[in-house]
């Protein structure tokens, strides 16, 4: 066999792999997507069953927060995420008014195991799960609010 048909079995050996290769990264970015939600009825019964197991970051405003919040949420202004004392390698729900991913994605390019409450906090109220009222965020604690 010449020289030519070994390059030619290479050069389709190396195509192929490069498919397989890209269709596995769109395979697993589609499953990233799907991970990075979740389901209000599904969040309130695993922090039921673990309460420690998400940091539960409220993207909303004081006010908002104050109105009412997801337990153990700590409420930080989208603009104070780089500066905030969060763990930033500890699985996070992020938390909007109506689980806006524009919102979402500027959290998870802070936080690396963040997953968005879908439909947000407006969602959490349709389902009628439990929510705390008042001031309990960090932040507030160091301004000396009670909370």
């Amino acid at each position: 066999m010449s020289t030519r048909w070994h390059l030619f079995y290479v050069a389709i050996i190396a195509v192929l792999l490069a498919a397989l290769l890209v269709q596995g990264v769109r395979e697993q970015r589609a499953a990233l997507l799907v991970e990075r939600s979740v389901a209000a009825a599904d969040l309130y019964k695993s922090i039921r069953q673990a309460p420690g197991r998400y940091q539960v970051l409220d993207l909303r405003d004081a006010l908002e927060f104050e109105d009412g919040h997801l337990p153990q949420a700590i409420n930080l202004e989208p603009d104070a995420l780089e500066a905030a004392s969060i763990d930033r390698y500890r699985r996070t729900v992020v938390v909007t008014e109506d689980g806006d991913r524009e919102l979402f994605a500027r959290a998870a390019r802070e936080v690396k195991l963040a997953v968005n409450l879908t439909g947000g906090m407006m969602q959490w109220r349709m389902s009628r799960l439990p929510e705390v009222s008042g001031l309990t965020d960090t932040d507030a604690v160091r301004r000396g609010r009670p909370g």
